[in-house]
């Protein structure tokens, strides 16, 4: 009996194994129908002749001190499996898929199916850490040779001499493949459900004929460029991932033979490895130039293929996702396939590729002369949109073929039907309606002016009294159609009153929050010029009265520079919107709105307005109401339409808001479907709606059903449209990540005052009428296949946290000119704000003090956390999946490392000694320190299963290793499952435990315990 020590492929296998030793991934597979007189015993005897020949073939992998060993058995006859059955299909899918033993069992079976007289199904397996895809072509050689009678010639080294050779690769190979890797980002690819937070392998696949004439014109244009067809056909696949995914940093992997010397070709065992393209599509280039960079890529990989993928993978330090594959999500090979079955003399033999429903990996793309085969992993994607990739994938190879100068866009631009249907049939939305609001609220007080209009407080307004005063204090404005009106009153029927009264006289009013910090109201006051209403006073007049085209109000929103931003918002944009919304929700006489916004938040016009020109009454809550109070006044009031973000829904829930018969609209952040199924079982309609303050309020609407799932926005209001783009603004196909630009009536006037900053974010519609402008949203969306639009997140810097807009950037300014700070960075973790500053603040509470005297509340970040340095990205930048990836709950956290905080229970003295010792960490570990931080890696977290679980009789899966990363969480889980073990145990078990625990007896429960 031999014992070899494992190749660094073999390791990881055999780790992904003991991961889940039920996972058939990484089986082997051949199936072919044979047709003859086939002599089962002289099949037997050729599988018996070559894995005798061949001693990977005869390994095993048990566990030896800890840690896995390769053991060589000594040849025996080979046990074929023969049954007969009429439907083979079932017994070959269950004999793939059934589960190695890799400690115990024979890593290559074979299953000889009889359906009938001289037909048979032939089912070959072996475990890909015995063997490789070239392994498997020597197999069915070898075995047609031993069939026939004939002997191969003898084998000119053995498998174990090389896994004696170095497999370490020159440092010059792994200094190119650490400066090429570092920082790759992951595949994003759109995917038809929300990716589980473990990787799964359950899997389909999808097959394309190819045209014959493809693959010689393909071979024929890759001469011309000094290319191969393996270049090309990769290339092409990189554009169609960039043009699928919305990325331009596309990392591919592809696997090589690892036969480097001519005596490894005749051998059968785990030589192949697997190479990493990273490809680099930014910039937009030609097809030509995305072969070139493809090729100076691909051949620099061949040249420094030496180094062993594993080793790539701990030189790395790769973070770990155990939704994702480390480095890369997606595999690419090109195949010749044209004599695949086994040539078994006498007999005829045709290949079956059988349905296996796993995938190793998101997608794979196996290209062969002829067609391609596409293996996806099913719990992300459909079979539908899988086979949209491979259609996807030929229409790119054709197009190259005609025009090789075609830039990525163009290349990977949805077009002809689909196309139409994303530039105009799903932007069909009722035309726009244009005019101004006191038009509109005018003509309602001629209808209805004894309806109750306006509640506040214990006052109450008929529609004629509220009009009056307004008519009565816009006599007295000395300002007319371009002025703007700065408002500050506390949340009464004055407020409303004053309102209607500057948008009477033309003017635009400016709100301000009294609650806001004096320093941002000052900066509003002086940055639009608006003058405040307590100022305008005159003897009575006649007011100008508005224009459509005129402002209505000039919001200011956070900006990214430090400095808040007006946005000017039109008339007409206004009364789009309110008769909009009026037609999506029936809104009418009899309506109750409540107004619970603060005025400085756009959303706060709709509930003030819409209820005035549709006939209906609005409910001014106070200031700084409280949830319970806002429950007491809808009920009392009998509202029956509310608008608040889901943070403010949950905080109605939470306060014993009971079922209603109103219609509630969510929005101003993204809408969690748990709070949306909740919601949604409490009143009568929910509508998601979605819209910046750039496109008046709401530009999209979603109707949330009973039992909502993956949550929607949407599609566009009446007088909107909406487009999904790339770079460029040019569509993007179905379901693929882009921008948001929104068209049509909403569109704001711009930015006060920034004519730069209004040219870079309303640009130009290529889609509309003559004149037309889109604003750029920076939100990331995608089209689902019905065409509603889905909310991905931001795609800068800026941030919506409770309902608040939050330019990050702002934040950071401010903080950067407080002193004692040198650099700051921003970020939203979990729901939390947060910080990160450099060098760490001496006093975190009086920094904090000096941030709400200049920034709101919801501004100001929950958690302040010195660094020593920011983590940057290879080209300089800020590393922010660096900063996301920090512990925020470890005290002290300095430059990424959590303080020392020594054991403070039993379980955690043993857990951080067993880290200690398997590690040969020469510092004491705390309670708070990651394991994966430490130096820790794969094979050791067996070690410490195995170590834990002989000291505490408690098997700890390596995926509790994974989750649970720092000493305290591992512990944590350590007692409670110890805590169920003694639940379930009887009295009398539990007090002989303790007894010996107590005593020290000489039983060896104690240790079983915690030493």
């Amino acid at each position: 009996m031999l014992h070899l020590s494992l190749s660094l492929a073999q390791e990881r296998l055999w780790f992904l194994h003991r991961l889940d030793p039920r996972d058939p991934s990484y089986h082997l597979f051949h199936v072919a129908r044979l047709t003859g007189p086939l002599d089962t015993g002289q099949l037997a005897a050729a599988l018996t002749g070559v894995t005798t020949r061949h001693e990977a073939l005869r390994a095993r992998f048990p566990l030896q001190d800890g840690a896995p060993v390769q053991v060589i058995d000594p040849p025996e006859p080979f046990a074929l499996d023969v049954l007969d059955a009429l439907d083979p299909d079932p017994l070959v899918t269950e004999h793939i898929c059934r589960p190695f033993d890799l400690a115990a069992d024979r890593l290559i079976r074979a299953l000889l199916i009889r359906t009938g007289p001289e037909r048979f199904t032939f089912c070959l397996v072996v475990h890909h850490i015995v063997a490789d895809a070239w392994s498997m072509g020597v197999l069915r050689r070898e075995l047609a040779q031993f069939y026939g009678g004939e002997q191969p010639p003898p084998l000119p080294a053995s498998y174990a001499d090389f896994t004696h050779e170095p497999q370490s690769g020159t440092e010059a190979s792994l200094a190119y493949w650490t400066e090429t890797l570092a920082g790759a980002a992951p595949l994003d690819l759109p995917t038809d459900r929300p990716r589980p937070p473990v990787a799964t392998t359950r899997g389909g696949h999808v097959q394309r004929e190819l045209p014959e004439t493809l693959f010689a014109d393909l071979e024929k244009f890759a001469r011309g460029e000094r290319c191969t067809l393996f270049m090309v056909l990769m290339a092409a696949y990189q554009a169609l991932l960039a043009g699928r995914s919305g990325g331009t940093d596309i990392s591919v992997g592809f696997a090589v033979a690892g036969r480097h010397k001519v005596e490894h070709e005749p051998l059968i065992g785990l030589f192949a490895d697997t190479l990493v393209l990273r490809g680099d599509l930014s910039g937009d280039p030609t097809f030509r130039e995305l072969l070139r960079r493809t090729r100076t890529r691909l051949l620099a990989a061949h040249r420094h293929q030496d180094v062993p993928f594993d080793r790539l993978l701990t030189a790395l330090d790769v973070p770990r996702d155990e939704s994702r594959t480390p480095l890369f999500q997606t595999m690419f090979g090109l195949f010749n396939l044209a004599d695949p079955q086994i040539e078994l003399p006498g007999i005829a033999a045709d290949y079956v590729e059988p349905e296996v429903p796993h995938a190793t990996h998101e997608l794979r793309f196996a290209l062969y002369p002829g067609g391609m085969l596409a293996v996806y992993n099913a719990d992300l994607f459909d079979a539908a949109t899988v086979a949209r990739y491979t259609e996807d994938y030929q229409a790119i190879l054709e197009r190259v073929l005609r025009d090789p100068e075609i830039r990525l866009s163009r290349l990977t631009a949805p077009r002809g039907a689909e196309r139409e249907l994303l530039v105009h049939g799903w932007n069909q939305a009722p035309p726009a309606v244009t005019g101004t609001f006191d038009a509109l609220f005018t003509a309602q007080v001629r209808a209805t002016p004894d309806a109750l209009a306006l509640v506040g407080g214990d006052e109450r307004l008929t529609y004629a009294e509220l009009d009056a005063r307004a008519r009565t204090l816009a006599a007295r404005l000395p300002v007319g159609p371009g002025d703007l009106v700065a408002i500050k009153l506390p949340r009464t029927t004055e407020l409303l009153v004053a309102l209607l009264a500057v948008q009477k006289s033309g003017a635009a009013y400016v709100p301000l929050d009294p609650e806001y910090p004096p320093a941002r109201l000052t900066y509003v006051l002086e940055d639009s010029g608006a003058t405040p209403l307590e100022d305008l006073r005159q003897p009575e007049g006649v007011p100008a009265g508005p224009r459509p085209g005129d402002p209505a109000y000039v919001l200011y929103t956070s900006g990214s520079t430090g400095r808040p931003k007006g946005v000017a918002v039109p008339h007409s944009a206004l009364v789009n919107l309110l008769v909009s919304m009026a037609r999506l929700l029936g809104s009418g006489p009899g309506d109750v709105w409540l107004a619970a916004t603060s005025l400085s938040f756009d959303i706060s016009a709709l509930e003030l307005y819409l209820p005035l020109v549709t006939g209906g009454t609005v409910v001014l809550a106070e200031a700084g109401g409280d949830s319970p109070a806002l429950v007491r006044l809808m009920a009392a009031e009998r509202v029956t339409h509310a608008q608040a973000t889901p943070s403010g829904w949950r905080a109605l829930l939470d306060a014993g808001m009971p079922p209603s018969p109103i219609t509630a609209l969510a929005g101003g952040e993204a809408l969690p479907p748990a709070l949306a199924r909740e919601l949604r079982a409490r009143v009568d309609r929910l509508v998601n709606v979605y819209g910046p303050t750039e496109t008046t309020i709401w530009s999209t609407a979603w109707e949330v059903p009973r039992d909502p799932g993956e949550i929607r926005i949407g599609s566009p209001i009446g007088g909107t449209r909406c487009y999904v783009v790339g770079e460029h603004l040019d569509p993007l196909p179905i379901g693929v990540p882009g921008e948001l630009v929104i068209g049509g009536a909403g569109v704001a006037l711009g930015y006060h005052r920034r004519p730069a900053l209004s040219a870079e974010r309303f640009v130009p519609d290529p889609y509309g009428p003559a004149g037309a402008r889109l604003y750029r949203t920076g939100d990331t969306v995608r089209r689902r296949p019905d065409g509603a639009l889905e909310f991905l997140g931001r795609a800068d810097n800026q941030i919506k946290l409770r309902g608040h807009r939050i330019e990050l950037g702002e934040i950071e300014a401010v903080l950067e000119q407080l002193p004692g700070v040198r650099q700051a960075v921003a970020a939203v973790h979990e729901e939390i704000l947060v910080a990160y500053l450099v060098p760490p603040p001496a006093d975190a509470g009086a920094l904090r003090a000096r941030l709400a005297e200049r920034l709101p509340g919801y501004m100001v970040p929950a958690l302040l956390l010195g660094l020593d340095a920011l983590p940057l990205t290879a080209n300089g930048k800020v590393d922010r999946r660096a900063l996301s990836a920090l512990d925020l709950a470890a005290p002290g956290l300095i430059a990424g490392r959590a303080e020392y905080v020594a054991p403070r229970t039993d379980a955690e003295a043993l857990v951080a000694e067993v880290w200690a010792e398997v590690l040969g960490a020469p510092a004491p570990i705390g309670v708070f320190d990651d394991f994966f931080r430490l130096g820790g890696h794969s094979l050791m977290t067996v070690r410490i299963s195995v170590r834990l679980a002989v000291i505490t009789g408690v098997e700890v899966p390596l995926r509790t290793l994974f989750a649970r990363r720092t000493v305290a969480e591992l512990a944590a889980w350590l007692e409670e499952r110890l805590t169920e073990e003694l639940a379930a145990m009887t009295e009398e078990e539990a007090e002989r435990l303790l007894d010996s625990a107590g005593t020290g007896a000489a039983s060896e429960e104690p240790t079983r315990i915690w030493r």
